[in-house]
Parts: C-alpha cells; sequence; structure tokens
C-alpha cells in the first residue's frame, strides 16, 4: 500500500512540474511572438509611411547652388564727385534652392543677399540730387527673394514657368554669374539703364526647335513704373521693389529668339523686344495719357577653346516723356524717386573680348587666365522731347581693360582699370572755368567671385 501510494505521489509531481514547464514554454512563446509581431507592425507603417510620401517629399531631390561676389574700388579721377570715397563692398550672394516634384515639374527659387545684409541705409547722391542724403529701404543691405516659380517641362517645343522669374532681355541677364563676365561688377551698359537682376510676376511660354539650336521665350509678367525713370538711369528704377506688392494694371510682354551655334552654352546670337504701359502701374492715377516704353536689343555671345567674346546693341523709346517728367517733379519725397527729366530715347551699345593665355606655358594648364579689354556707349537722354533739355553729362563712354585669373573653374581673381568719359565738360574747380576737356571718372577695381 505505501509502494502505491508513493508511486502515485511521485507521478503527480511529475505530471505538475510538466505542466508547469509546459506552461512557462507557452508563455515564453507567447512573448516572442507578439515581439516579432511587433517588430513586422512597425516596419510595415514604416515602409508604408515611405511609399505615401516619397513622391511628395524627399531630401534626394533638393538642389543648391549660388555664387558670391566681393569687390573693392579706388577712385583715381572722379570729375563728377571730388570728395568720393574708395569703398569695399560684398556686392552679392545668390543662392538657389530647387525642388523636383517629379520628371516634368520643379520649383525654382533664388534668394539674394546684397550689400553685407539688411536694413535702411543712407546714401549720398552728387549725381542726381545735387548733395541731397537719401534714404534707401530697397538697396544697401537688402535680401530679396528674386525667383519663386514652378517650371512645367511639357515638350522640348513649348514649356511653362508659372511665378516670379527672370526676364532674360539683354546679355546680362544670362551672363549674370562672375565667371560669365569678366568686370569685377556687372556689365556697365545693361547696368545702368536695365533693372538688373529683372525679375518680374507672371508667366513665360519657352522652348526649342531645329535641334535644340533655336531657343525662344515669350513672357507675360508685370510691368515698369514710370514713376521711377530718372536722367541717369532711363527706365532701370522703374522696376517695382518700392512696395509689397507690383502694381499690374498693365502687363509687359517680351519676346526673346537666340540661335545657338557652337558648343559651349554660351555661344549664341539672338534679339528680344520688350513693350509696357508704365504709366498705368504709377502709384496714384496722376497720368491720363499712356507712356509706352519699348525697348529692342540684339547680342552675341561667343565661348570656344580660348576666346571669349560678348557684344550687344540696344535702343528704347518712352512715349510721352515728357508728361512723365511734370508728373515725377511733383511726387512726393516719400517715395524715394529721382525726380529728374526723363529722356525720350536710350542707346547702347558694348563689346568685350578675352583671350586665355595660360595654356602658351603650360598646355594642360588647370588655371585660367584672361586679359581682356571692353568698350561701353550709352546715353539715356540720346533724345528728349517738349519742354525737357538734354543734359550731355549722361552720355558715356568708358573703355576698360583687364585680367581675370580662374584658380579654379568656380573661382575668379579680377581686376581692372577703367575710364569712363562723360559728355559734360570739365570744369576747373578751383577757378571755375572750362578746361575744354570732357568729364572724366577713373576707377581700378578688384575683387574675389565664386559659383557653385
Amino acid at each position: 500500500m505505501k509502494k502505491v501510494f508513493l508511486f502515485f505521489t511521485l507521478f503527480s509531481s511529475v505530471s505538475l512540474l510538466a505542466q508547469k514547464a509546459d506552461s512557462l514554454d507557452i508563455q515564453k512563446i507567447k512573448a516572442e511572438i507578439k515581439q516579432e509581431l511587433r517588430e513586422e507592425l512597425k516596419t510595415e507603417i514604416k515602409n508604408d509611411f515611405t511609399k505615401e510620401n516619397k513622391s511628395l517629399f524627399s531630401w534626394s531631390n533638393f538642389t543648391l547652388s549660388g555664387y558670391g561676389v566681393v569687390n573693392y574700388y579706388n577712385y583715381t579721377k572722379y570729375d563728377t564727385d571730388l570728395n568720393i570715397k574708395d569703398k569695399f563692398d560684398p556686392e552679392r550672394l545668390n543662392l538657389y534652392l530647387n525642388y523636383e516634384f517629379n520628371s516634368w515639374i520643379k520649383l525654382k527659387t533664388e534668394i539674394e543677399f546684397e550689400h553685407g545684409g539688411t536694413g535702411a541705409t543712407i546714401e549720398l547722391d552728387t549725381q542726381e540730387e545735387f548733395g541731397e542724403y537719401e534714404q534707401e529701404i530697397e538697396s544697401g543691405g537688402e535680401v530679396k527673394l528674386e525667383q519663386l516659380y514652378l517650371d512645367f517641362s511639357i515638350h522640348p517645343a513649348f514649356n511653362v514657368r508659372a511665378g516670379r522669374m527672370k526676364i532674360h532681355f539683354g546679355l546680362a541677364q544670362n551672363l549674370d554669374r562672375p565667371t560669365s563676365y569678366f568686370t569685377t561688377h556687372r556689365q556697365e551698359m545693361e547696368n545702368e539703364i536695365l533693372p538688373l537682376g529683372w525679375y518680374e510676376n507672371g508667366l513665360q511660354f519657352y522652348g526649342k526647335f531645329w535641334k535644340n539650336r533655336l531657343l525662344y521665350e515669350v513672357s507675360i509678367t508685370s510691368g515698369l513704373d514710370a514713376s521711377g525713370f530718372s536722367s541717369r538711369g532711363w527706365i532701370k528704377d522703374g522696376y517695382q521693389q518700392r512696395f509689397e506688392m507690383s502694381v499690374g494694371e498693365s502687363l509687359a510682354y517680351t519676346l526673346r529668339l537666340d540661335y545657338k551655334f557652337g558648343a559651349h552654352k554660351n555661344t549664341y546670337a539672338g534679339m528680344a523686344f520688350y513693350v509696357n504701359d508704365a504709366a498705368a502701374n504709377r502709384p496714384k492715377n496722376d497720368m491720363d495719357k499712356s507712356a509706352y516704353v519699348k525697348i529692342i536689343e540684339a547680342h552675341i555671345t561667343y565661348n570656344e577653346k580660348h576666346i571669349r567674346f560678348n557684344a550687344i546693341g540696344l535702343y528704347g523709346d518712352i512715349e510721352n516723356s515728357d508728361l512723365v517728367t511734370r508728373k515725377n517733379a511733383s511726387l512726393s519725397n516719400n517715395l524715394g524717386v529721382k525726380r529728374t527729366p526723363v529722356g525720350k530715347k536710350a542707346v547702347g551699345v558694348s563689346a568685350e573680348i578675352g583671350y586665355e593665355v595660360l595654356h602658351f606655358i603650360k598646355v594642360d594648364a588647370k588655371q585660367q587666365v584672361y586679359p581682356f579689354v571692353r568698350y561701353d556707349y550709352y546715353d539715356t537722354m540720346y533724345e528728349t522731347e517738349g519742354a525737357v533739355v538734354k543734359k550731355p553729362r549722361w552720355e558715356r563712354n568708358a573703355a576698360t581693360a583687364g585680367i581675370n585669373w580662374l584658380i579654379t573653374p568656380n573661382i575668379v581673381a579680377k581686376a581692372h582699370y577703367q575710364s569712363r568719359t562723360l559728355g559734360s565738360e570739365h570744369f576747373d574747380p578751383i577757378t571755375s572755368l572750362g578746361t575744354g576737356k570732357k568729364q572724366k571718372e577713373n576707377t581700378f577695381s578688384a575683387g574675389i567671385a565664386f559659383s557653385f
């Protein structure tokens, strides 16, 4: 009997131990299964999220590029301002941040930092304001959103830009990176007559034909404001940037055609035409007549092997420029415009040529050295109308010679000397008698620039 009892007790104990062990194994297995399910669920959710949002946002779809310029100016002879001071100028830093939504839609932006920062500045204007101090909010320490547009690549022959973009009128708008032009500052003739850079809001249609050699661009955009026109700059300061929004009463139309005839992207010839009623875009309705601005230009640029050459000619006309002059003279000081007489017609020509010489010393040299010469002629009061008197000082000839040293293809050191001759007579500052010579503005300039 004792043996039977002992056997039963032993059997029961073994069974209980076995059940307990089985229970522990099952719990362990359950815990492992739960953990695996959690991990699989996390992975699945992450993959689904990535898949759903990949078409909307991806760091790999961003691109960043830009360029910057810092210059020094030494005014060796300046008849129009005997007290002018030598200057350093962190001219600008331009950054392009772009995003590719898909294979045919891209977002493109440009932010420009001018003259080292933000804030209001005071400028001593000795050219048109006769020594008056002028407060500048829109320039000198400026940060601007220059471009913000969507680019729809529909077909090689037909594409669309919508938003705020560059008006490609002239050469300087295309050759805007400092590695693309020789002088330390922007191309003179265009910079004195046209807004540079020139950005407007609207639509652009563009494309290529004939084996991608014939390029066209048609722009329908915001236009100019005649209240900003002046003697010195003609339409340059009519570029709407004084107010938060641009007046859109009169649209501007720009047509550009180019023919590419070389291997380099900067080898082409073409022309452009611009038209806009700038009276309608004045801040107030103070003109009962139109002031159509019509400008036409022809250009050529050549960059092949060791030669770089650029040339452009420009002709422009302002309708009712005498009325614009009268209306501008009565504008408020707070508007920040020149209020000087406006020329009816403006003309300008310029040409520059450079030749790479380092290859004579070392055929396979990584660096490049370009001596260059440049000539500019422009007159912003070439013709006047009504009671507006032509001022010869705004007829300008400028001869420039200098050198560019491309330390790398994207870093360039520059230096040049320029002699500018004005159409106005030079008077001796002591005797106030005419010298029989024209006024001179001679400047030495040097700078460093980069592009990436």
